[in-house]
């Protein structure tokens, strides 16, 4: 009986200090820019704070989603539109979603909102992206108390529910890796904090992309063999091998339900607003393999291509970067091609927004 006053105490205590600094701005503040959640914090930032004049238009996706604002920016006199990105290495359909909800708090920000994905056709994928982990470090400090539900049950994994779970209700948790290495030396990380709050923007703003290509690297079809040039470095041989002839998933459904879940989440957020929702299928790389998966009719980006505000960028639109100079690896664009990409995004979304009202 002595005990009790005493563990309730230490778990009020506990509870107090988990939503002091852990479900407040505060522990966000301080995070690691370099770590994925706190690299997620750096960008949404960057965002939110960038001087919003005229009609703007922001883009997402992953790694490959390489749109240069900077390039784009540099046409708004003949397009009337300014270009933001939020784009982020490794970022999934449902993380977009809560970032677009951070980002967009009224969903009105924007004139429109240009998703890359890998596929019109919803290809499969070898792992269930919804029983991806990796989602709950790169929005947790998005996360709230009422997106428990939906968020824990949108895993399949019942160990993966658990851990998100917990992860919403003691965030320290997710947090944990981070707030041991501030604790080696919190003076560094307070000063790289504040370095990157004030240098990050232009750093990010000023990325030309690396000159690497795919030059020298040739691709036999029949025999599956691919002759790289002797100085490539071995992990990019590899990578570039399995890209190109590792067997396709086979068509289960999975990707469809999770695409269609996640980015019928995104229209229903900017239903009605003055917003449109433009799709492209990203270059899919330096040498394009003839197995491609199936057409797929009613993939989650042609059933919202039917709804109002949604329009998808021709499938093959992209398809003149598909070469080995315009590629650094087996998936991303380089400097050049990133330059390339950025031109054509900006004129296509252009027309089809048409000039400003």
């Amino acid at each position: 009986m002595r005990a009790a006053p005493v563990l309730i105490a230490s778990v009020v205590a506990f509870a107090a200090m988990e939503g002091v600094i852990f479900h407040t701005g505060l522990y966000p503040w301080i995070l690691n820019p370099d770590a994925s959640t706190g690299y997620v914090e750096t960008i949404l930032r960057n965002e939110q704070n960038r001087p919003k004049n005229g009609p703007q238009v922001l883009g997402i996706g992953d790694s490959r989603m390489l749109l240069l604002p900077r390039l784009s920016n540099e046409h708004t006199a003949e397009t009337g539109y300014t270009f933001g990105t939020i784009a982020t290495a490794g970022s999934s359909p449902r993380s977009w979603y809560y970032m677009l909800r951070d980002t967009d708090p009224t969903a009105r920000q924007y004139r429109a909102i240009v998703l890359a994905v890998e596929s019109y056709d919803d290809a499969e994928k070898w792992v269930d992206e919804a029983d991806n982990d990796a989602d709950l470090s790169y929005v947790i400090p998005l996360l709230g108390l009422s997106d428990l539900w939906e968020y824990t049950w949108s895993f399949h994994d019942p160990k993966q529910q658990w851990k998100a779970a917990r992860g919403i209700l003691f965030k320290g948790l997710v947090y944990k890796r981070d707030f041991e290495d501030l604790m080696l030396d919190p003076v560094s990380r307070v000063r790289y904090v504040k370095l990157n709050r004030r240098d990050a923007f232009s750093w990010n703003y000023g990325y030309n992309g690396p000159p690497d290509t795919l030059v020298g690297f040739h691709v036999d079809w029949e025999a599956k063999t691919l002759t790289a040039p002797p100085n490539a470095a071995p992990g990019l041989v590899q990578n570039v091998k399995g890209r190109l002839f590792d067997p396709l998933p086979p068509e289960s459904g999975t990707r469809n339900r999770y695409m269609k879940y996640w980015l019928g989440k995104i229209y229903e957020r900017y239903r009605g607003s003055p917003a449109r929702l433009i799709f492209l299928r990203l270059p899919r790389g330096g040498f394009v393999r003839p197995d491609q998966p199936p057409y797929h009719p009613r993939s989650s980006v042609r059933d919202l291509a039917a709804q109002p505000n949604v329009t998808l960028i021709e499938e093959h639109f992209f398809d003149p970067l598909e070469k080995p100079e315009l590629f650094r690896d087996e998936l991303h664009l380089n400097g050049p091609g990133m330059d390339r990409f950025s031109l054509m995004i900006t004129q296509e979304v252009s027309r089809i927004l048409g000039p400003p009202r």
